[in-house]
């Protein structure tokens, strides 16, 4: 009786069994049903009672995909070539399947493009006689021929710091903050985002020689020893950019990481702001060792330009490249004023 089909089927519908489970076996027979639940109670507790209801092969190997703000480790892109602009990885790198904080970085570095290429093309696209040593330096102390000149930089540094602030105004995570936070994180870090913006902008050319010629000490106090340690930091932090040459992923992870500042005084609500800053260095990590594996030290010599980048004053950052354009306005102050206009017309 065990053997005969009509039986098994009617037993399939007294036990509202799927009819076309039973039609379609291919499985081998077994003549001993009667001591088949007996025995499954050795099998696998992931296995299922029946051969005829085995879930698909591959089933129990899925994983749960990532969080929304931590992609998976050891993210990995095509090999960027020698000589890239920031917005070549964009094509380049491919994103996981779950939308994670780091599109979203990579998002709100998008956002700003279109406005990194308006000032390379304006300004690239000037008459040499402008850009080439208008500064006191002579042209062969520039290691480039189209080196920008003072005017150029204090044009386009203007741009940067616009810039910044669209950065962040681009970023979702951000816009979940109490308004005050926003206003207070971003005051807090405005003046490493812009450097960081500098860098970027910069990698192209040796600015040195420009920021320590007699136009800039001009704006600075004469003689005064802190501020000279910080010109030569800021050199310092913009050969290093040059050096290392970071890609759009990194920079932005490096700038979630600054605006991101738990311990910004004043903040109404300070733990997301350290989540978001911890899942941010995380991100940058598992970015780092899996995109760049055969430079172990990358991801620690990222890191190590964040504090230069803090050691220096908003004053001096103000005096230096802001004199020309706001005068003596603290840019703390202005800065509400460009994160209201963003928000209106980003």
């Amino acid at each position: 009786r065990n053997q005969c089909r009509a039986c098994r089927l009617n037993k399939c519908f007294m036990s509202a069994m799927n009819k076309d489970a039973v039609q379609h076996e291919r499985g081998p027979r077994k003549p001993k049903l009667h001591s088949h639940h007996s025995e499954s109670s050795k099998l696998d507790p992931n296995h299922l009672h029946s051969p005829d209801l085995h879930p698909p092969s591959g089933i129990s190997s899925v994983k749960i995909p990532p969080t929304l703000l931590y992609p998976p480790s050891g993210l990995k892109s095509p090999p960027l070539p020698s000589h890239h602009h920031p917005s070549m990885f964009l094509a380049a790198h491919q994103p996981p399947p779950h939308p994670g904080l780091l599109q979203i970085l990579m998002t709100a570095e998008k956002c700003q493009v279109a406005q990194e290429y308006s000032i390379w093309n304006a300004k690239l696209s000037e008459s040499p006689d402008r850009l080439l040593s208008q500064s006191t330096s002579p042209p062969a102390a520039m290691p480039l021929a189209l080196s920008p000149s003072w005017e150029v930089l204090q044009e386009t540094t203007a741009r940067l710091l616009f810039m910044a602030v669209r950065w962040v105004r681009c970023l979702a995570p951000f816009q979940t903050l109490s308004k005050r936070d926003q206003l207070l994180l971003l005051q807090e870090s405005w003046k490493e985002l812009f450097l960081l913006h500098l860098a970027q902008w910069s990698i192209p050319w040796d600015l040195s020689l420009l920021i320590n010629c007699e136009k800039a000490r001009e704006r600075l106090p004469v003689d005064d020893v802190r501020v000279n340690n910080e010109i030569k930091l800021i050199q310092e932090i913009l050969a290093r950019f040059r050096q290392l040459s970071p890609d759009g992923s990194e920079c932005g992870c490096m700038k979630a990481v600054i605006l991101f500042t738990p311990e910004t005084p004043g903040l109404v609500d300070a733990q997301p702001v350290e989540m978001l800053q911890d899942q941010a260095q995380c991100i940058l990590g598992d970015y780092v060792r899996g995109r760049y594996s055969r430079q172990p030290t990358r991801f620690g010599r990222l890191l190590l330009m964040l504090p230069s980048l803090r050691a220096v004053r908003q004053s001096t950052i103000e005096r230096l490249f802001f004199k020309e354009t706001i005068g003596d306005i603290p840019i703390q102050r202005l800065l509400g004023d460009m994160y209201t206009m963003e928000k209106a017309y980003g």
